[in-house]
């Protein structure tokens, strides 16, 4: 490797460690469930109806401490059940929080 830098190459081998140990439909999962905690996080004041999936949502997210993990490291510490009962309510919770941000601000002036 001597056309790379100590850097880029611990980066290269840290990248493929990665894929070895973790097939890309997995990852995908969890970049996905990653993506779903931090935007709930972002979307927790609004009022949001409520259904099983938003209380699926917000029962995983209050477990995460995001001061202390990332969103991604805490998907990967996800039992799978949670993993994909948090997956399974994505879809409809990212619905009804696009339906809220569309509603006009009631107290705007």
């Amino acid at each position: 490797m001597s056309n790379f830098n100590n850097g880029a190459a611990q980066e290269l081998e840290r990248i493929i460690a990665e894929l070895t140990d973790l097939c890309p439909v997995e990852h995908a999962r969890l970049e996905v469930a990653a993506r779903t905690l931090t935007a709930a996080r972002c979307a927790a004041g609004l009022h949001l109806p409520s259904s099983d999936a938003s209380r699926a949502v917000a029962e995983i997210v209050r477990h995460w401490d995001s001061g202390a993990v990332t969103a991604l490291e805490y998907a990967e510490t996800l039992p799978e059940a949670a993993l994909d009962r948090l997956l399974r309510a994505a879809p409809a919770w990212a619905a009804a929080a696009c339906r809220a941000l569309a509603k006009p601000d009631r107290h705007a002036a």
